[in-house]
């Protein structure tokens, strides 16, 4: 998934202050709400590190975040 497909899926998800998971390149891993979204990144309020910068080029996946049952 690339480009305006994440960018999309994002603003979904920050419009609806639903939690994610975001997977990057990397094998980086993020949880949390997004503050503020771009064409370029996203700000993400993460459970661990708090506010943090994620640019749409590292994301490999993003997806609702799925609560241990």
């Amino acid at each position: 998934m690339k480009g305006k497909e994440l960018f999309m899926k994002g603003m979904f998800f920050f419009e609806k202050r639903a939690t994610i998971h975001i997977t990057c390149e990397d094998g980086r891993f993020y949880n949390g709400l997004i503050l503020e979204i771009s064409e370029k990144l996203l700000i993400l309020q993460d459970k661990v590190l708090g506010e943090t910068p994620v640019f749409f080029s590292e994301i490999k996946n993003l997806e609702r975040f799925k609560e241990n049952e």
